[in-house]
């Protein structure tokens, strides 16, 4: 019957009457949508039997029977006839036992996210119902008359945390074809009384009798994605083979997994187990996790995994060597995680015998993973060596890894030694290496990088020059945590498709080649330098040219003391950031005023040897940006006063302001009219805060890190549109504004008072001569200290 109705919906397909086809990685099709034509086709066909809330008669009332989704619960009492319903999707907290009752010819009856804690044992009256939803409920048990439901076919409870297990004679819904629950749950008993079962995504291994491996035995229609978990409690090979995998064709992802009780004989006992378990060659993706073997079965080889797309091993703690794959010819996908015990990746790897290799035909070519794209070896804690096929005799006629796009190394910090054989790797990631080699190796000979990003590599100092000069399509590069990087070639501005540079906590990388001739980064989009100690200073022609940069970062770098800003040059730069450089003495003046898609700026704190005026220069021509919303500005404890451009930015909508040594808001302040969030952090000598009703969009507000603000006026109360107010270590903070101040604040939602000891000691005592309480209780979410002493949002 499901081919058939395959056949259908294929053919609907195939005309375009269902259309926007979303595949699934195995080019399964996982949901489309239906012509607007069809649609609308549909709703006149059934307009007669759908409830509508928009007004029924009794006549339409008495042939409704479809009652869904965005239908009042209240309105159900108003069909005449229920029996005649055959869909019901109920979102109530409760159904009532006449409801079920009436009911009693319903085919679809969806409860998930209903609220419902508990299911009528009624509901084993409704005999017809082919289809049952109670996922995302919180439903404890299931009452035994649900297995009466001998005509269900699809069952869900997907969600169910805390559903603990299924009634014990499940086994008797042979007319079951899916069921859906969470891989926690235990697996329903008897399932392999369930012979028409095609969909089961977990099997959860146990050791009583109806729990055991040997229920998959049966079920021959299992078909798509299955998880079999606790392996461990399976005892040998036989009984491994009573699950009968390698008769399952129509499944095409499987997934293994083993619990780490390791025990005596565990690793003998779990190579036994797995090789019990073949899958039937049809096998598309295949995970094994968890494997407590020290090697892996003769069947993975290409023979017996002939299909195979897509292959994990995960944590295989034991294993000292990976099985022969390199001959898996539709292999696409390869991840090896956790090999804790492997030491070397070997010529077996591949798969080449080299006795045959000498009696095949000289002009033959064999390819070592012919159609692999991506290679993942991460946390191999012993590995220290990756073989190529070079190291075998006579293997001038093989070609390694020809397709291979992405190659990602990690968390593998002994590795020495790598193949170089990569012809069209195109992105490299290596994390956690100790030594440089492996990188070397690998861009030895690479030519089609497009993304570089390394990590963690503690030995590397700087990249070869030729190892970008060959790379001339390198997008992304990413040097980060590697402490003893200090510089980049010349060769980096022979990258001109280059789009994104990121230097990150290098502590000693202190310097960028000088561009000479015509050599410019002319396509660079996104520059960072964070946390580089080593740098002083940029090259002066380093940004020339750069019209495509929309993102400028150089954060942290506590020696930097001059940083050149070609604003001319960079008209398409839309966020800036030079921030928390110390020693910055040398700032850019003037010149913002050609940045004209600029939408944020962060600057500052500079050096302490720049004064307040020639800080104050670095804003000329930003009142000129209209695009402008977000500024992020830090000063210094001794200057007394804001920038006075930033009063002239009336289409601002986020200013943090931090570190400022002014005594009261700038009156000019109310100019930023479409000011949204307004945060003024760490301004040691802040005494008052007053406003006035010309910030009429303010929603968020933040104070934190005042020490001598004492109290808040009742200008507050002008702030009309404020939803958040945070106040947070001002130690002297005692007073709030008067309630009538506060009750103006209608949107106001969330308070937040902490690190005010005065302030939170007012706030939380409800009764007394000094309580607050009064002020804020009409908020509904209010926070002091830790603890939440109000939150009306919760009950809403």
């Amino acid at each position: 019957m499901e081919d058939i109705g395959n056949n259908f919906f294929l053919l609907l397909l195939r005309n375009s009457l269902l259309q926007d086809v979303v595949l699934d990685e195995h080019n399964n099709i996982k949901y489309c949508k239906m012509h607007d034509l069809v649609h609308d086709l549909a709703g006149d066909i059934f307009k007669s039997k759908l409830f509508d809330q928009k007004g029924n008669d009794g006549e339409k009332l008495s042939q409704v029977r479809y009652f869904g989704w965005d239908s009042p619960s209240d309105q159900i009492d108003k069909i005449n006839e229920p029996g005649r319903l055959c869909t019901l999707f109920w979102r109530n907290n409760y159904i009532s036992e006449d409801m079920l009752l009436s009911f009693k010819f319903l085919r679809v009856l969806n409860l998930s996210r209903s609220g419902i804690k508990e299911l009528s044992a009624l509901i084993g009256k409704l005999i017809y119902l082919r289809y049952l939803d109670i996922s995302s409920t919180e439903i404890t048990t299931l009452p035994h008359s649900i297995c009466k439901l001998y005509n269900l076919q699809t069952f869900r409870v997907n969600c169910c945390y805390s559903l603990k297990e299924f009634p014990y004679e499940m086994g008797n819904m042979i007319s079951l074809r899916h069921i859906y629950f969470y891989s926690s749950s235990q697996t329903p008993l008897n399932l392999g009384q369930l012979t028409c079962l095609q969909t089961l995504q977990y099997f959860n291994v146990g050791l009583e009798k109806g729990h055991r491996i040997e229920e998959l035995g049966c079920l021959n229609n299992l078909r798509g994605e299955l998880c079999i978990n606790e392996l461990e409690l399976v005892h040998s090979r036989e009984e491994a083979l009573t699950a009968y995998l390698q008769e399952k064709s129509n499944i095409y992802k499987l997934t293994y997994l083993w619990s780490h009780q390791e025990s005596e004989g565990c690793e003998i006992n779990a190579k036994h187990v797995l090789d019990g378990l073949q899958p039937h060659p049809n096998l598309k993706t295949f995970e094994v996790v968890r494997y407590l073997g020290t090697r892996f079965p003769s069947w993975f080889n290409e023979q017996s995994l002939p299909n195979l797309v897509k292959l994990k091993l995960s944590n295989c703690r034991s294993c000292k060597e990976i099985p022969s794959l390199g001959q898996l010819k539709f292999l696409r996908h390869l991840e090896l995680v956790g090999f804790h015990k492997l030491e070397c990746i070997g010529t077996t790897f591949y798969g080449i015998e080299v006795n045959n290799m000498g009696s095949s035909s000289n002009n033959a070519i064999i390819q070592v993973f012919p159609s692999l794209k991506e290679l993942v070896l991460e946390n191999m804690r012993s590995l220290t060596e990756w073989k190529g096929v070079e190291s075998i005799p006579t293997t001038s006629g093989v070609r390694m890894f020809p397709g291979l796009e992405k190659l990602r190394i990690s968390y593998c910090p002994l590795l020495k030694s790598t193949p170089k054989l990569f012809e069209i790797l195109r992105e490299l990631s290596i994390k956690v290496v100790d030594s440089e080699m492996p990188l070397l190796n690998l861009c030895s000979n690479l030519t089609s990088l497009v993304k570089l990003s390394v990590s963690f590599v503690e030995e590397l100092t700087c990249f070869p020059d030729e190892m970008l000069r060959n790379n001339v399509s390198l997008q992304h590069l990413s040097v980060s945590n590697c402490r003893e990087f200090r510089e980049l070639p010349q060769s980096l501005y022979n990258l001109h498709s280059l789009k994104s540079l990121i230097i990150q906590c290098c502590t000693n990388f202190s310097s960028f080649p000088v561009p000479s001739g015509e050599n410019y980064l002319t396509s660079l989009q996104n520059l960072q330098l964070w946390s580089c100690g080593g740098l002083a200073s940029l090259p002066s022609g380093m940004l020339e040219k750069c019209r495509s940069l929309q993102n400028l970062r150089v954060n942290y770098c506590n020696n930097l003391v001059s940083f050149p800003l070609h604003a001319g040059d960079m008209p398409s730069l839309s966020y800036l950031s030079i921030a928390h450089c110390p020693k910055l003495d040398s700032v850019p003046t003037g010149g913002l005023h050609h940045l004209t898609r600029l939408r944020e700026l962060e600057i500052g704190p500079v050096s302490d040897m720049v004064d307040f005026e020639a800080f104050q220069l670095t804003f000329n021509g930003i009142q000129q940006l209209l695009s402008l919303r977000t500024l992020l500005v830090f000063g210094h404890l001794h200057w007394d006063s804001l920038p006075y451009q930033l009063m002239q930015l009336s289409a601002l909508t986020h200013i943090h302001i931090c570190d400022f040594g002014i005594e009261a808001l700038p009156h000019r302040l109310d100019n930023l009219t479409s000011l949204e969030v307004l945060r003024l952090v760490r301004c040691k000598r802040l005494q008052h805060v007053d406003f006035s009703d010309a910030m009429p969009k303010l929603q968020y507000l933040t104070i934190c890190g005042c020490p001598l603000l004492e109290a808040l006026s009742d200008g507050l109360g002008n702030l009309v549109t404020l939803q958040q107010l945070r106040l947070e270590n001002c130690e002297k903070l005692e007073h709030l504004p008067s309630r009538e101040a506060m009750r103006r604040l209608t949107k106001l939602w969330y308070l937040k008072i902490k690190g005010c000891p005065k302030l939170e000691e007012s706030c939380n005592n409800r009764s007394g001569p000094n309580t607050q309480w009064s002020n804020i209780s009409h908020i509904p979410k209010v926070k002091v200290g830790g603890s939440i002493i109000q939150d009306l949002l919760s009950f809403a």
